[in-house]
């Protein structure tokens, strides 16, 4: 009797440290991603190839607005050459969906551009989707809507 009583209270506290333990973590995870969005959003407005690099998955797919889609170092070199520029970036709205080892975050973006250095305004939808490699999350596709 005491040893059932025993393994019935050692799985309630296994139950409760696991459910415990889940609550927490998908805050934690949303909360990654934020910051890999702030990051990807410094990138873009740096320029720095490294950075952008860093954030971005072996195989991104970048949809713009205009309909063009560029892979990864088409991405990266349209901001180092400055043929993309992004002067201000403004996130309103954002919300994130965690998906396992995938994460689809959708936000609206109000940015100052200047493309071949013509100021300009843009207000977007944009929704991207990062996936964790290496241990970290990287933008994997992302694509743009004009509002």
């Amino acid at each position: 009797m005491v040893q059932t009583t025993m393994i019935r209270l050692l799985q309630l506290v296994a139950l409760f440290a696991i459910s415990f333990s889940s609550a927490f973590a998908q805050p934690a995870t949303e909360a990654e991603v934020s910051k890999a969005m702030e990051r990807l959003n410094a990138a873009i407005l740096s320029g720095d190839a490294q950075k952008l690099s860093a954030i971005s998955g072996a195989q991104v797919n970048y949809g713009h607005s205009d309909g063009r889609v560029q892979n990864k170092k088409e991405f990266i070199d349209a901001l180092v050459e400055r043929k993309s520029v992004f002067t201000k970036i403004d996130v309103t709205n954002q919300k994130i969906v965690m998906m396992g080892d995938l994460a689809v975050v959708r936000n609206h973006v109000s940015a100052d551009i200047a493309p071949g250095g013509k100021p300009g305004h843009v207000e977007l939808e944009i929704i991207y989707v990062f996936r964790i490699e290496g241990g970290e999350w990287k933008l994997i596709g992302r694509q743009a809507f004009k509002i």
